[in-house]
């Protein structure tokens, strides 16, 4: 159990210290990481930090990890279980119940080792891990990362509008490359961009490129990389065009196109909801964003800080503060749409209705309610289906002495079920723009 342990504990350490974007000279996270005052944990031991990071934790309103009186994280049990620890004082009895949290224990073995916050064997098969899926992009290397930021803002320099696509991703129209002097519009879905894009302001709060030096691509095996032949190759740096910034300026996101100097903690909730729709046009469309994963994540792409200070002494961790942050799904979504629909609606491909039976091989256009499933709570409603976050607890109680509840509102939570609502809505455009039943 201890290899496993160091085997996790060095997965999660190698994450951390992959700088998040090499571009701007600013460094990951240079400028701060928050709103307000940067929420920092304790000092406390390795065994209760990094082993802690991969797994479904109890954290606080904040997202930092709730510790236990021997400074141990405690994982939220998938199952309801027992099991009993031989130790040097005799058996120790672990209890867990689904949907709980659990410490993992410190004790002193039979061979007298001090064993501090460590999982069993048995006890391994209660945790709930993390899958970061698609987001693992976020761990390539700095040229990867920074050439998609590049194509993005290439993009955006040449769009004469941009406005927000249902999902809240960016729409831009754009000159059409087969039809000399008309435009189209056409959504940055590319998640590797998107991902890009989420990193820069996340940390640096503004895509204003600082350093234009070109950015060495080196060859890479698996075909991810450099943009021209097998590398290495370098590509010149572009800044966000006037032009662009503009348009930015007219959607009420401010801060991207000027050298943001308040860094990322100035962002308002507006550009923070655009944030959380750039991170779901990264992930995987079939998957999830839960409060764990942003948490995670934002540590490997260096929105939040793990380092040491210039005497060598632990820094610990700095989490990005979401505390002035809030989500409104129906304020959001009442007034995204597409195609000529009214607000709250998309338009949408959908198998043609002759006296309520599907013609078969024929569809027509149409609008749909993006709230729907909301409003008749029946899974049966052609709409987006809606994740209702909540996390709850009977064991764990507040300060008030009642059992511990958290909503997905407000704060960090609010930023993951901003970002899950905009993966669903994602999801659906993908499956109804062309219908399934057309894919080959």
């Amino acid at each position: 159990m201890k290899a496993l342990k160091i085997l996790l504990v060095l997965v999660l350490m190698l994450s951390l210290t992959i700088p998040a974007m090499a571009h701007n000279g600013k460094g990951p996270g240079g400028k701060g990481g928050g709103k307000g005052e940067e929420e920092t944990t304790p000092d406390i031991p390795d065994t209760g930090t990094l082993y802690g990071d991969l797994y479904v934790i109890l954290r606080d309103a904040d997202g930092v990890p709730e510790f236990d009186d021997n400074l141990c994280i405690q994982p939220i049990s998938s199952v309801t279980a027992t099991t009993t620890i031989e130790t040097i004082d005799g058996p120790l009895t672990i209890d867990v119940t689904e949907g709980e949290p659990f410490a993992l224990p410190t004790y002193t073995d039979t061979a007298g080792d001090l064993v501090e916050c460590e999982l069993t064997d048995e006890m391994a098969d209660w945790v709930q891990t993390v899958d970061f899926g698609r987001l693992n992009l976020g761990r390539a290397p700095d040229s990867v990362i920074a050439h998609a930021f590049d194509e993005a803002i290439n993009k955006l320099n040449l769009a004469t509008a941009i406005k927000l696509d249902p999902a809240g991703r960016l729409v831009l129209t754009l000159p059409d490359e087969e039809n000399e002097g008309l435009f189209v519009d056409k959504t940055i879905d590319a998640p590797a961009e998107n991902l890009a894009l989420y990193i820069e302001m996340m940390t640096d709060g503004d895509w204003y490129t600082e350093d234009t030096t070109p950015i060495v691509h080196a060859a890479m095996p698996d075909g991810v990389g450099p943009p021209e032949g097998d590398g290495p190759s370098t590509e010149p740096r572009p800044v966000i065009a006037d032009t662009a910034v503009t348009l930015l300026n007219t959607l009420g996101f401010v801060s991207l196109g000027t050298d943001n100097v308040y860094g990322a903690e100035s962002l308002t909730n507006q550009e923070l909801l655009l944030a959380a729709s750039l991170l779901a046009a990264a992930a995987d469309k079939t998957g999830g964003i839960t409060l764990d994963k942003v948490v995670y994540i934002n540590f490997i792409y260096g929105i939040n800080q793990l380092g040491s200070l210039d005497d060598g002494i632990e820094e610990g961790k700095t989490y990005f503060n979401f505390g002035g942050f809030s989500h409104d799904r129906g304020g959001f979504y009442g007034q995204r749409s597409s195609g000529t629909c009214d607000p709250g609606w998309i338009w949408v491909l959908q198998p043609e209705l002759d006296a309520g039976v599907e013609v078969p091989d024929h569809f027509v256009t149409t609008c749909m309610e993006i709230l729907g499933y909301e409003a008749a709570h029946d899974p049966a409603v052609n709409s987006v289906h809606f994740t209702d976050m909540v996390e709850e607890y009977t064991t764990v109680f507040d300060q008030y002495g009642d059992p511990l509840t958290y909503d997905f509102i407000d704060n960090v939570r609010g930023f993951a079920q901003a970002a899950d609502d905009a993966l669903q809505v994602i999801e659906y455009i993908h499956n109804y723009k062309v219908p399934e039943v057309l894919y080959p």
